[in-house]
């Protein structure tokens, strides 16, 4: 059915017709299969008993390393074969120059100040020894921090869920994204941003339940700004978290000015270091601000709203061109994250007036909150920011938005499935749809990544 639609305005769904008919109608056969419901209680016994033999559950790091190096092991070999997307072809041509004339914005720049450092500096290091290739490098770098993202995640999944349903509900949802294309040997300056979101999320929670304190998470953030600034949008977030522990730390002791300066100096120490690492390598706060600012290549950072002025713009704010390509950036890279978190958002509104027993202990609301500001902040950002290339082959831009609005409607699933009063029934229930719906995302994702591993 994808090839009925015109690829200009579905395209999010135009990698199924890269897949051979015989394996397209398997694999969706399988996953309607889990809607009859003896299949899908069969499927989860299987599930169910290889848990009960698993041995050494009691150190559930060791199984996290397990499950993270056998995830980088799929990340390689189902790597992406060619450089379409973004600016990937832009980054390994300049970066792999090596005449006199080079620019310095090939080692110094600011629109990913240390993924650009790091990735330059190293190819020059490797390259005379092992002739390693730009792409190849990036590609290595894409697959460790995917190894990365998943260990943190198992950790993050441990903090939200209550039980090992919920937990690997969350673990699910998140990693079969369309978003996870990005550790696939994806050559582009959002993998190592991505791990450090990650980073900063488990983070964050584990500062809400009270385990540490605000100077890790806003430190982490402010050092994953450094490596790609898109990811400034989680500040409004930050500051919801310092509000909370402020407020709680106020009805406790009176006074919260240590939380204030938890969140505000290490993003100060941070780029005031940037600032001048970058000034010392030529290119400073000058050119930040100049010719180098943010907003790409024509400088205008967001979609215009009514008159297209540059080649890098490709429609107005409130366009149906802009919202087709919205809509297929968000269900290439979660559809079912993105519905789950309408349908959240509906249940919520039913039962506001019971978030206390939905979500019983504070730091669940203050999470709920978190990730709600967070999420929110992130689509917004996808809205309004301009995609140069457009959305389609500046999807990878936006891609990261994913893995926290999916977080939040996976979290907000496992509190809201529960209101019955009949709990077994309700866990019943919510792992036969988990189950299906982690299924569909998988084959949605699958589809994708199996496209991108086609040569071009």
């Amino acid at each position: 059915m994808a090839g009925w639609l015109p690829e200009e305005s579905a395209w999010s769904v135009w990698p199924y017709t890269t897949l051979p008919l015989p394996v397209a109608f398997g694999a969706a056969l399988g996953v309607l299969l889990l809607t009859i419901t003896p299949i899908n209680d069969a499927v989860r016994r299987l599930g169910r008993s290889v848990w009960v033999r698993l041995p050494a559950k009691s150190r559930p790091r060791c199984w996290f390393v397990l499950i993270a190096l056998l995830s980088g092991c799929l990340f390689w070999l189902l790597r992406i074969r060619h450089l379409g997307w973004g600016d990937a072809a832009f980054i390994v041509k300049a970066l792999e120059y090596t005449g006199e004339d080079r620019p310095i914005w090939t080692i110094y720049n600011w629109q990913s100040p240390l993924t650009i450092f790091l990735h330059a500096r190293l190819w020059l290091l490797l390259n005379p020894i092992s002739d390693t290739g730009v792409d190849t490098l990036y590609a290595i770098t894409s697959v460790l921090s995917g190894i990365a993202f998943v260990y943190v995640l198992l950790h993050l999944a441990g903090q939200l869920g209550r039980d090992p349903l919920e937990k690997w509900l969350v673990f699910g949802m998140v990693t079969t994204t369309g978003a996870m294309q990005l550790f696939f040997g994806y050559v582009e300056n959002y993998t190592l941003m991505s791990a450090g979101l990650m980073l900063t999320l488990y983070l964050s929670v584990r500062c809400l339940r009270g385990q540490l304190s605000l100077v890790w998470p806003s430190t982490v953030l402010a050092v994953t700004n450094a490596f790609h600034p898109s990811t400034i949008v989680m500040w409004p977030a930050m500051f919801f978290m310092a509000w909370w522990k402020a407020r709680e730390r106020k009805c406790a002791t009176g006074t919260n000015m240590h939380i204030w300066g938890a969140l505000v100096v290490p993003p100060l120490v941070v780029f005031i270091a940037l600032a001048s690492f970058m000034t010392l390598g030529g290119h400073g706060v000058t050119a930040l601000l100049s010719d180098d600012r943010p907003g790409g290549a024509d400088g205008i950072p967001f979609v215009p709203l009514y008159e297209l002025k540059t080649p890098w713009q490709h429609y107005t704010m409130f366009s149906l061109a802009h919202l087709v390509d919205w809509a297929n950036e968000h269900f290439l890279i979660s559809p079912f994250g993105f519905f789950l978190l309408a349908y959240g958002l509906v249940v919520g509104a039913r039962h506001r007036s019971n978030v206390t027993s939905l979500y019983r202990d504070p730091w669940e609301r203050s999470t709920l909150g978190f990730l709600v500001i967070a999420s929110v902040a992130y689509l917004a950002w996808t809205f309004v920011w301009n995609p140069d290339y457009g959305g389609r082959k500046d999807w990878d831009l936006f891609a990261p938005s994913a893995f926290v609005y999916t977080l939040l409607a996976s979290y907000a699933w496992t509190r809201q499935a529960t209101t019955s009063g009949n709990q077994l029934q309700d866990k019943v229930a919510l792992a036969r749809h988990a189950l299906l719906l982690i299924a569909a995302s998988g084959l949605h994702s699958g589809v994708w990544i199996y496209s991108n591993m086609l040569p071009r």
